[in-house]
């Protein structure tokens, strides 16, 4: 049987429960949707603020698995016919209730471009419930043997879930972001280093690097023809672990002299590891505006 997290793990979802409770009403009416097969749309049309919004089940063949997925469109993504910035979101299930109604007020004050936003949610919070965060967003580490399925879940994207979203919504994924918090934010770091062209530009949020800094140390990064535009945001009062393994990592790179990313890292001042997910989400619209994620007309704001 798999092991259950260890007690850093166990630290870190415990802050997310908090986060959780914040925005429990949310959940709750995505509950009230009621539950979509893969291929269907269920509107979540009172929950206005996250919309327009649909949901759908995608059954991974690459992880035997199903993926519970939101996606909230522009306000004028049916009077266009142009490809719209689209932003994906791992651990969907509370970053995409927590971002969404976020990114249309930011829109709205011209702090972000209208853009598709595509929340990957497991359903559940913890092993027992079926998320399996520890293996598919990680790179291998000594322990806990259940890190390592970053290449899976790599597989799962860029096989599955992202040729289905560019059927079936009209997104460009040359001007694609992917974001992730904690481990998480191991996941698109490791995804810029290894497989820097599967999207146009990564957010690692407070990267949790701590089981498995000196995997990232020694990993060769992968090569792309223009640097890949790479974002960390990181909390002032994130835990000391994590703290010391990103600062290993980022003074390991910064003597490569290495030019495979554009890296910019932006610290979150008062911000904690759990919580800091919508500072870091406004600091990145602006980021992601300059690196290439405008919008069709090339100009932020939608009025």
């Amino acid at each position: 049987m798999r092991p259950g997290p260890l007690l850093s793990d166990r630290w870190i979802m415990n802050r997310t429960v908090c986060t959780v409770a914040l925005i429990s009403l949310a959940f709750c009416c995505l509950a009230l949707a009621g539950p979509s097969t893969d291929g269907e749309s269920t509107p979540l049309a009172r929950l206005f603020g996250m919309g327009p919004a649909e949901n759908f089940t995608i059954r991974s063949e690459t992880l035997e698995r199903d993926f519970h997925v939101y996606i909230r469109l522009p306000r004028e993504y049916a009077e266009s016919e142009c490809d719209w910035p689209v932003v994906y979101m791992l651990d969907g299930g509370i970053l995409f209730p927590m971002l969404a109604p976020l990114h249309l007020m930011m829109e709205i004050d011209d702090l972000a471009p209208p853009a598709v936003l595509v929340g990957i949610s497991y359903g559940g919070l913890g092993y027992a419930n079926g998320n399996m965060r520890s293996t598919d967003y990680t790179a291998p580490a000594p322990e806990p043997d259940y890190y390592g399925g970053a290449d899976a879940y790599q597989r799962f994207l860029s096989e599955e879930l992202i040729p289905k979203i560019n059927r079936d919504y009209r997104v460009d994924h040359d001007r694609s972001l992917v974001l992730g918090q904690s481990l998480g934010g191991q996941f698109t770091l490791y995804t810029a280093l290894t497989r820097p062209d599967l999207f146009g530009a990564y957010l690692s949020i407070n990267p949790a690097l701590h089981r498995n800094v000196e995997f990232f140390i020694e990993l060769e990064p992968a090569a792309r023809q223009d640097p890949t535009p790479l974002l960390i945001t990181r909390a002032s009062e994130d835990r000391e672990p994590f703290r010391n393994a990103l600062d290993q990592w980022l003074e390991h790179w910064r003597g490569r002299e290495a030019g495979s990313l554009a890296l910019s890292v932006q610290g979150l001042e008062d911000e904690h590891h759990a919580s800091s997910a919508p500072a870091a989400y406004r600091q990145a619209m602006a980021w992601w505006a300059a690196a290439g994620g405008d919008t069709c007309s090339g100009s932020l704001g939608s009025d």
